[in-house]
């Protein structure tokens, strides 16, 4: 009986990893984005920014964003925004400190973003923002927890591409 109980227990616990839990107001719900017609796209009403749907890397399948996210060094993030015609546009850009930081979701944790809006984002993901004062350190944001952070530029991170602003 008590092998049972232990049993259910950890069950319990293992579905509970890794699920977003949220609690009070949301800061950004649903209404406060437009998804576009393709669903690739996303216009923050708030901001007026359009984001990509799915971190670099993964596709929009119509349901869900699929795939495996790209890691990259600041340097390489840069590079791969401005390179992108993800959509067929071609003013792709990373976001500064701010601008990501906006996405945060402060209700929420395990991810700390709008999961309906934005799925399968979990984890670091790069700003254009350097660290002043330290050249070899750029600024992220942890979207597991919404924390931001500064860390060495080698290090490899997701990135979530921006137009406008």
């Amino acid at each position: 009986m008590i092998r049972l109980s232990l049993f259910l227990y950890l069950m319990a616990v293992s579905l509970a990893i890794g699920a977003q839990t949220c609690n009070g107001t949301l800061t950004a719900p649903d209404s406060r984005y437009a998804v576009a017609a393709n669903g690739m796209t996303v216009l923050d009403q708030q901001t007026g920014l359009i984001w990509a749907r799915c971190p670099d890397g993964m596709n929009w399948d119509g349901a869900a964003c699929t795939g495996k996210a790209t890691t990259y060094t600041w340097q390489k993030a840069l590079t791969a925004a401005d390179t992108s015609t993800l959509a067929g546009y071609a003013d792709w850009r990373l976001p500064n400190i701010k601008e990501l930081a906006s996405l945060v979701e402060p209700g929420c944790v395990d991810p700390a973003i709008n999961t309906r809006i934005f799925p399968n984002t979990a984890g670091w993901f790069w700003s254009s923002s350097p660290y002043v004062g330290f050249t070899s350190f750029a600024w992220y944001v942890n979207f597991s927890n919404g924390s931001v952070f500064s860390n060495y530029r080698y290090l490899t991170f997701a990135v979530r591409l921006v137009r406008g602003g």
